[in-house]
């Protein structure tokens, strides 16, 4: 217990408190003033320390944990996304018609309909969706469905609205990951568009408004202070969507600390990338900028693609594909100068890495940057890291290069993973046991909206590394339960910068806080409880922003 923590203005009694700090201690009530943590200890340590105008919480034996942290997780799209068509469980075209069909009926003429979440690796036709099937369902409707990554499917009048032909040519071979649009023997459209071809149907789409970016933010803010989120970093941001999260944070509506990470090479259109440099000179400011609730914390970038459609840069070819490595979004080269003009900068970099040899490009740099101009508050970070090779895995650890690895991707995407590079090579990916028995810091997150943004899936995911086919990909690299939590708190606090403010429930740290009806940690708690786990309130700053 603190010395002198007299004042409390709220206290928490009667409860299992799992800390989660150093010793993983647990214990029966906290206090907190001003938003913080000023003492830990039995009941009769803390109940003297309540005065006249202290909240007093009687938990009845419940459990708390700290509140979860997901430090790379696209809020703002996945605020949009809870608006739209959502197709992640989708197994068949048919269901994915019956969701458009259903939203269209809904829809003023005219409207867009926009949706997210198919994987053609899980649909019973083994196919991408076609504008021909979208138009059975929505003939007057403009209707986009993007996959879970890098593609999208239009259907004929949205095709139509963005003036796109048989004559229009696909994007400049000559940019990196240019992208195309596939089309028919007539050389007609059929709807799937790659990569950056995908802007030519995404510039037509009405721009969203301030107001409706920040309501998106509002809406996931919501839904993840349910889940027991309190913490995420948003990476990739345009500054019209930083914009708006300043916007949420003056209304009162950013329940969720943010982290936002800034969009940088490989991220933005290839028009815009001449002009980063200067944009981020022109700031003025250094990583950490603002204040607890919402900071400008750094930059990302991506330097190649993914495992899915196959664009991760390998040094092993992809299955039935000899002559196919994967693409550089960035080349090697620029990328080590643009690691290192940004470390200078003062700028922590998030760094996309799918394949072994994108990682492997970005954790040399990351080194070579600390090497010459040591910056320990710099916390630089690869996220994805399914590949790491030896070299990478020392340089990680001798480092302190948090992986911040995206655990329900083994659930959701696993399947499209063997079918690019086969089984054995798939088991292999996001090795989380070898990293933590390396040394190397690690983190989870969900990518959302990639995959589900509820921690408690991904954790489930990380304990059984099973697919939704029900496949165990890797099973000696399952973590235990215990080890899952600290992927969302501790771990997932250290990977952001934040380990001395947010993780665990100790001496001076913000009071973020989840209280759950079971123990997550109880050994008869299986993955399949967890992943279903359904928290009762969530505490930001000593303010409760969900009760159920």
């Amino acid at each position: 217990m603190a010395a002198g923590a007299n004042g409390a203005e709220v206290i928490l009694t009667g409860g299992r408190i799992r800390t989660l700090d150093g010793a993983d201690r647990v214990v029966q009530a906290l206090a907190i003033r001003d938003g913080r943590i000023v003492a830990t200890g039995a009941d009769d340590e803390i109940t003297p320390l309540a005065g006249a105008g202290t909240r007093r919480v009687t938990l009845g034996g419940a459990t708390v944990i700290p509140g979860l942290i997901d430090p790379h997780n696209h809020m703002l799209s996945t605020g949009e996304l809870l608006r739209s068509v959502q197709l992640y469980d989708c197994r068949s075209i048919d269901d994915i018609l019956a969701r458009v069909r259903e939203r269209v009926e809904a829809a003023p003429p005219g409207t867009w309909v926009v949706g997210r979440g198919w994987d053609e690796s899980l649909l019973r036709e083994r196919r991408y969706p076609t504008r021909y099937d979208l138009d059975r369902v929505a003939p007057e409707h403009p209707v986009v469905i993007h996959r879970v990554w890098n593609k999208l499917v239009a259907n004929s009048r949205a095709i139509a609205l963005a003036g796109i032909s048989r004559e229009t040519p696909d994007p400049p071979a000559d940019v990196p990951y240019s992208g195309s649009f596939d089309r028919d023997e007539h050389g007609e459209p059929v709807g799937l568009f790659r990569d950056r071809a995908k802007a030519l149907v995404a510039d037509a789409m009405p721009a969203p408004t301030d107001d409706h970016l920040a309501g998106a933010i509002a809406t996931a803010c919501r839904a993840y202070n349910a889940t027991g989120i309190t913490t995420i970093e948003d990476p990739g941001l345009t500054p019209s969507q930083i914009r708006a999260y300043h916007l949420a944070h003056q209304r009162g509506n950013l329940t969720v600390r943010t982290e936002m990470m800034m969009a940088g090479w490989g991220f933005v259109p290839a028009a815009e990338e001449p002009c980063l440099e200067e944009r981020f000179r022109a700031l003025g400011v250094m990583g950490g900028f603002g204040d607890d609730r919402l900071r400008l914390a750094g930059i990302k970038l991506m330097p190649d693609g993914g495992m899915g459609d196959r664009t991760a840069r390998m040094s092993q070819p992809y299955l039935d594909e000899p002559e196919n490595l994967g693409t550089w979004v960035v080349p090697p080269d620029e990328l080590a100068a643009h690691i290192r003009w940004v470390h200078d900068l003062g700028w922590a970099m998030d760094i996309h890495t799918c394949g072994d040899e994108a990682q492997a490009a970005a954790v040399r740099a990351f080194a070579a940057a600390q090497r010459a101009h040591p910056n320990p508050r710099l916390r630089h970070r690869v996220h994805h890291a399914y590949f790491p090779t030896e070299e990478t895995l020392e340089l990680m650890a001798a480092w302190r290069i948090p992986a911040m690895v995206s655990t329900p991707f083994i659930a959701q995407l696993g399947e499209g993973f063997v079918a690019a590079v086969g089984e054995e090579r798939a088991a292999r990916a996001m090795p989380m046991r070898f990293y933590l028995e390396r040394g190397v810091p690690l983190a989870g997150s969900s990518d959302s909206t990639v995959a589900p943004f509820n921690p408690w899936f991904g954790m489930a995911a990380a304990i059984t590394r099973r697919t939704v086919a029900g496949r165990v990909l890797g099973a000696d690299q399952a973590l235990t339960a215990p080890e899952a939590l600290h992927l969302y708190t501790t771990g997932a606090a250290f990977a952001l910068g934040r380990e001395a403010d947010l993780g665990a429930l100790e001496l001076g740290k913000r009071a973020d806080l989840v209280v759950l009806d079971r123990d997550p940690l109880d050994p008869e708690m299986g993955p399949n409880d967890l992943a279903i786990f359904r928290p009762q309130r969530t505490m930001v700053g000593g303010e409760w922003v969900f009760e159920r």
